[in-house]
């Protein structure tokens, strides 16, 4: 719901109301790409009684508190002029509490051009106010006179969130980039810009009965008007298609416009709505209606050749939650609109204005210059697209003109890892504008020297191709190593961003005849081996497979850590075969096969521990540190003796593998040595003796 604006009551919630309530409802279709789902229309005539009256103003009920069915827009509708210095307000029951009062506003340089044919049989009315879901309604105007506008009727409309709302959701985020190329506008620059997301009518469920069947077309686009609906802020994504149906029914039903008063909308997570249809209703012919400039009723005087992008909520009472996103849409949504025209977003544009209702900037004839990405402020008078809104529309702009740019597109290299012996071409594609000077180079990635290039025109915008078969421009096939493939292209004095990938060509790697079999423990044997790779195409991948019955099966292929492995299912004296192989970005090797005997365990003594050092943990102990030798045997354990003064040693004690420190107590002045030595089947290492002092 809108925030709210207090208000001092100066009426009696007293007088009763009499009201005629339609129901336009259409059963929804089972596809969620086209349904029409239940929309409620209630028209209540109000019965009109005055509360208070001064020489200034006068307050009238036009509707006292009236349950109806469940609504979420409320609007006032009329026929003729409205009494000078009127302002209607109404409040709510939502979630069984009343609202604040809230103006709803009547501005009719929103509405439709009254020179217009579509001028003839609609009825002038407020901005459509809308709520959270609502049951109940109160009315009251006040004005100089007392007297109400001639016809004056009560719209209440409601559209319920449906499972189809909830589904579109995701469907529209799912959307296949791919597609919204195909769908793209080309500027006349070469610029390609993709096509946003758009919810079709047929999505957010219109039902096109309501709108008139052949739809007003303009010739071109000269400029695009960014609205807010100045409506409720508080809706969920998947509340909006229902906010959609309701503002359709408020236009067409109660305002008896053509159609949707603007031809897109936004909602504040930055979803895109197709608004005003731009095919005739029932043509069997393909028609994208959304490409086509269909003559809105969005901006008095100015719906000839314009656009209107409205966010849907009151952008002047409340900031965008997420202006990034709403920028980005209706950027996105003005780029793609404008494209096939070559506007240029930060130059103004020039239209005559039609309008005789006072309220737009230029009267009837006069010509209206204004950007060609306008707020509609820019040329009525008011406060849209709202005060928190508008000052987004420079950042509108530049992102518009990054999108009108001309870049390289649909850039593919393929293959980008080429064994050398594949007979294989390297493969370069990408989609260039219209008019762009571009070539293809190949250089060697490490010293940037060129190997080979292509050039060419590109007369209109597309794809341009260069089979690379690897060979320089002498003709001669070039070595194995890393490769640059850029592309780079410019229109008239404008250089593109250049685009690029590396490719590299090598050969798979090699087993070599090197390896080695260690039995590291009484129970575990180790297996290591060589594998040769260039360094730009290093192995990413070593696997092996073992055979213990001379080779009449064999376990799957196993990955390793490295080029290496480590079992404890090996017994000593058994025969087993292994095959060893590796792959790298090209491919796999050989695969090599090997004959293993496992042998006894007799490891070489170890080798001595590094220097040992010391630390003081506390005035009265200290303790000693030491790292043993890197070996792939099993350790036994280290064994640690000390002596104090040059006293005698202390027997051995032994600690474990893992442990490689000892803690000693001393006092103020000692002179301490620590003995260390490890051992292992075989025998002890070298013992090392540390020293140390003890200071104060």
């Amino acid at each position: 719901m809108l925030p709210r604006k207090k208000y001092l009551r100066v009426l009696c919630l007293l007088s009763a109301a009499s009201f005629g309530a339609s129901s336009l409802v259409s059963a929804p279709a089972q596809a969620i790409t086209h349904y029409t789902p239940p929309v409620t229309v209630q028209v209540i005539t109000p019965k009109f009684v005055t509360k208070s009256s001064s020489v200034s103003l006068k307050a009238v009920q036009v509707l006292s508190p009236t349950v109806s069915k469940p609504f979420s827009v409320v609007g006032l509708t009329w026929l003729g002029a409205l009494p000078e210095g009127t302002i209607f307000k109404a409040r709510v029951r939502e979630a069984g509490k009343w609202s604040s009062w809230n103006e709803i506003p009547f501005s009719d340089h929103h509405g439709v051009d009254a020179t217009s044919l579509e001028a003839s049989g609609t009825r002038n009315g407020t901005d459509p106010f809308m709520t959270a879901v609502a049951d109940a309604v109160e009315v009251i105007m006040t004005n100089k006179s007392g007297l109400a506008p001639k016809d004056l009727k009560v719209e209440l409309i409601g559209s319920q969130e449906t499972k189809q709302d909830r589904a579109l959701l995701a469907n529209v985020r799912n959307v296949d980039a791919t597609a919204n190329l195909s769908a793209a506008a080309v500027t006349p620059a070469g610029g390609v810009v993709p096509r946003p997301n758009i919810v079709s009518r047929a999505q957010w469920g219109a039902d096109e009965t309501w709108r008139d069947p052949v739809p007003r077309m303009g010739t071109k686009i000269v400029a695009g008007f960014v609205h807010h609906t100045a409506s409720t802020n508080n809706y969920s994504p998947e509340q909006a298609p229902a906010q959609m149906r309701a503002l359709y029914a408020y236009y067409t039903k109660s305002l008896k416009y053509a159609d949707m008063a603007y031809n897109f909308l936004v909602d504040q997570y930055g979803t895109v709505y197709e608004g005003r249809n731009a095919c005739t209703y029932g043509d069997v012919n393909p028609c994208d209606g959304p490409s086509l400039p269909v003559i809105g009723a969005h901006t008095a005087g100015l719906n000839s050749n314009t656009f209107a992008i409205s966010a849907i909520g009151n952008y002047d009472t409340q900031a965008p939650t997420n202006p990034a996103a709403l920028v980005e849409s209706i950027a996105s949504l003005m780029a793609w609109k404008i494209a096939p025209y070559g506007l240029d977003p930060n130059a103004n544009a020039s239209m005559i204005s039609s309008d005789t209702s006072g309220l737009s900037k230029y009267s009837n004839g006069m010509t209206a210059v204004t950007p060609v990405i306008s707020g509609h402020r820019d040329v009525g008078k008011t406060a849209c697209p709202g005060r928190y809104l508008y000052p987004y529309l420079p950042a509108i702009r530049a992102r518009a003109t990054e999108l009108l740019l001309p870049v390289i597109r649909d850039v593919s290299v393929s293959p980008l890892n080429l064994a050398t012996t594949s007979a294989e071409k390297i493969n370069v594609q990408a989609t260039v504008p219209a008019t762009a000077k571009w070539s293809i180079n190949v250089t060697n990635k490490e010293t940037g020297a060129l190997i080979n290039s292509v050039s060419g025109v590109q007369r209109t915008t597309g794809p341009i191709h260069f089979a690379w078969d690897r060979k320089d421009q002498s003709g001669n096939t070039i070595p194995d190593g890393r490769y640059a493939i850029s592309i780079r292209a410019s229109v008239r004095d404008l250089s593109l961003p250049a685009v690029g990938k590396v490719v590299i060509l090598a050969s798979p790697p090699k087993i070599s005849s090197k390896m080695l079999l260690k039995r590291i423990s009484p129970i575990k044997t180790s297996v290591s081996w060589e594998v040769i790779a260039p360094e730009y195409a290093p192995a990413s991948r070593y696997q092996f497979r073992i055979s213990g019955d001379r080779t009449q099966s064999w376990s799957e292929w196993r990955n390793a850590a490295q080029s290496k492995f480590v079992t404890s299912k090996w017994r000593h004296g058994q025969t087993y075969y292994v095959e060893f192989r590796s792959i790298n970005v090209v491919g796999p090797s050989n695969v090599i096969q090997k004959k293993f005997v496992v042998p006894s365990y007799t490891p070489p003594k170890p080798l001595a521990v590094s220097e040992i050092s010391f630390a003081t943990v506390s005035p009265n102990l200290i303790s000693a540190r030491w790292i043993g030798a890197v070996s792939d045997y099993e350790s036994d354990g280290f064994y640690v003796r000390t002596s104090i003064n040059s006293k005698k040693w202390s027997p051995w004690t032994k600690t474990s593998a893992k442990k490689t420190y000892t803690a000693i107590k001393v006092a103020t002045g000692d002179k301490v040595r620590v003995q260390v030595k490890e051992k292992n089947l075989s025998g002890f290492s070298p013992a090392v003796i540390g020293r140390f002092t003890v200071s104060q």
